[in-house]
């Protein structure tokens, strides 16, 4: 269960939670009509730089960092909340909906992907930057993953019963 297979399960777990929102999305240049849809997820970085203004809505997840130490596993996710609308209240009230969604799921189910949990505290922001049409929030959360069993007996000889080493 690697870091990988956490923003997999963490991408899944997010299309689920909000594909019933619909949000405000761009209009292609030729269209006419409002668009609108659910949020798309992205894994580390959006597809290209245009993407940066034409998909939103969109969730992008961040590995931030990994530790691994005698007694845990655990990686630092970033979970970027994008959102669009030329109403600037409509569009805070999207992304401050988006982010509670997410983070409410996340402290309810504790576990996703059968093995990823979610530690406590999960803190929530929304940027007060002036993005005219765009809205960004984020949440950190920490999550503790299955730790890799070492196998230290392959080169270093046999452990006996009482913890001491045969060399």
């Amino acid at each position: 269960m690697t870091p990988l297979g956490l923003l997999e399960a963490l991408k899944s777990y997010c299309e689920e939670c909000t594909r019933d929102l619909v949000m405000v999305s761009r209009v292609a240049k030729n269209g006419t009509q409002k668009a609108e849809r659910p949020p798309r997820v992205f894994i580390g970085e959006l597809p290209d730089k245009e993407s940066a203004r034409k998909e939103a809505p969109y969730i992008l997840l961040k590995l931030l960092t990994t530790k691994d130490d005698e007694e845990e596993s655990t990686a630092v996710v970033r979970i970027i909340f994008v959102t669009y609308s030329q109403d600037r209240q409509e569009n805070y009230i999207q992304c401050l909906n988006t982010l509670t969604r997410v983070k409410t799921k996340l402290l309810e189910d504790v576990v996703i992907g059968n093995c990823f949990s979610c530690r406590k505290p999960v803190e929530g922001i929304i940027y007060e930057d002036d993005l005219e049409v765009y809205q960004i929030g984020e949440i950190m959360t920490t999550w503790e993953m299955p730790q890799v069993k070492r196998n230290i007996n392959q080169h270093t000889g046999e452990r006996q019963e009482d913890g001491i080493w045969d060399w």
